[in-house]
């Protein structure tokens, strides 16, 4: 994640990952088509279970795409006759905000699982590192806005793009959330 000084957020993939989506249909027409073959070849039961794992499947990709087709991927601030938070989401679309109309403003850091066999210099490298970060946003009226998910970004690079919210809407309520990764099983 390359930060510019008028950069609030930008993720490494600014458009559709058409790779995973792919990935996902073809997983869910192999699963359909096992699910019809069995049943065609007099196996209803685990054809009706592959059948409907596969319709399952679908809806949750659907749903996974609509969320990712509305996701932030870059948030710059320009600066026109007064300044403006200009956003772009996944599908292209642009929209403009007044920094006072932005309420809350929330980067979800995740950082890497670290367990007790973690060597001295991976453990510092951790902790230069996060191993992914989000950025969610609330709006005065009330709508949501959420950045797609920026892999491996570092703590400064973090530190910069909590900094220039700072400075560009004092006025937001700034949090900074860790989700931490367990490892291992959790037994």
């Amino acid at each position: 994640m390359d930060i510019a000084e008028d950069t609030l957020w930008k993720t490494g993939n600014l458009g559709r990952d058409w790779r995973r989506w792919a990935r996902w249909l073809i997983s869910i027409a192999v699963i359909g088509g096992s699910g019809l073959l069995a049943i065609r070849f007099d196996r209803p039961i685990l054809g009706s279970s592959l059948t409907g794992l596969a319709v399952l499947l679908l809806v949750i990709a659907v749903a996974l795409w609509v969320y990712d087709y509305n996701s932030v991927v870059e948030a710059r601030m320009v600066g026109e006759p007064e300044p403006v938070i200009w956003i772009r989401t996944v599908s292209g679309r642009e929209e403009r905000f007044t920094p006072d109309s932005m309420v809350t403003i929330t980067l979800v850091c995740t950082p890497f699982a670290s367990g007790p066999d973690t060597s001295n210099e991976e453990r510092a490298f951790f902790n230069q590192q996060y191993q992914k970060a989000v950025l969610r946003l609330r709006t005065r009226d009330g709508r949501r806005l959420h950045g797609r998910t920026a892999p491996y970004v570092s703590v400064a690079e973090m530190d910069q793009v909590m900094a220039a919210w700072l400075r560009v809407c004092p006025q937001a309520h700034q949090y900074r959330e860790y989700r931490p990764v367990g490892t291992g099983t959790g037994d």
